[in-house]
């Protein structure tokens, strides 16, 4: 099924959608892509800060989104509010929540790698009962807490031999997965980057 046939289908699944997007004009083609997790480098700055999608978003496979939205906000205000009190707006304020948040991304982050790498979490529980509960808790959105990170070392004993734990979001895409994501985001041939708005 090509791109175009897939968007048609799902535009005409949905009315609201399709009112809205019928006073639109196409200018380019239909294209796809995926894996598009991605992270702000710095939660604020002097005078702003970024929260929700704004700063991140992580594959929603664990329907982790508006958990991750409201933390980051609340974590945000409080480092907001703290700086009024005492004028200071720098982003070492601003932002002394990020490096917490960024933790907790990270485990949700792990759970979604291990999922789409193949781990059993069956197994896990099968080899590991006493830690279904702080599995689950993890699942639920308890990330902000070192309690939760006894299950790692647990996990990668179920590894089989020369897995390794998933790379941090900031690592960098491997070689090998740079090569196979090039054809992921596929743009008509021909348009160049100034025909892809409608002037």
């Amino acid at each position: 099924m090509s791109h175009e046939q897939t968007y048609n289908e799902e535009v005409e699944r949905c009315p609201a959608v399709k009112k809205r997007v019928s006073k639109g004009r196409r200018i380019t083609g239909y294209f796809a892509t995926k894996d598009y997790s991605y992270r702000a480098t710095q939660a604020a700055g002097d005078g702003w800060v970024t929260i929700g999608d704004a700063f991140g978003f992580l594959d929603p496979l664990y329907s982790s989104g508006v958990l991750l939205a409201l933390r980051s906000g609340e974590m945000a205000a409080d480092a907001i509010v703290e700086g009024f009190q005492s004028g200071d707006l720098s982003d070492a304020q601003l932002g002394k929540w990020g490096p917490l948040f960024n933790l907790g991304v990270d485990r949700m982050r792990r759970l979604v790698c291990e999922y789409y790498d193949g781990f059993s979490f069956g197994q896990f529980v099968r080899t590991y009962p006493h830690l279904k509960g702080t599995i689950t808790d993890l699942l639920i959105g308890d990330l902000f807490t070192d309690r939760v990170d006894g299950v790692w070392q647990k996990m990668e004993s179920l590894y089989p031999e020369g897995k390794v734990p998933p790379a941090s979001w900031d690592s960098g895409t491997s070689p090998e997965v740079a090569a196979n994501k090039v054809n992921e985001l596929i743009l008509p041939r021909g348009r160049g980057r100034s025909d892809v708005t409608d002037h």
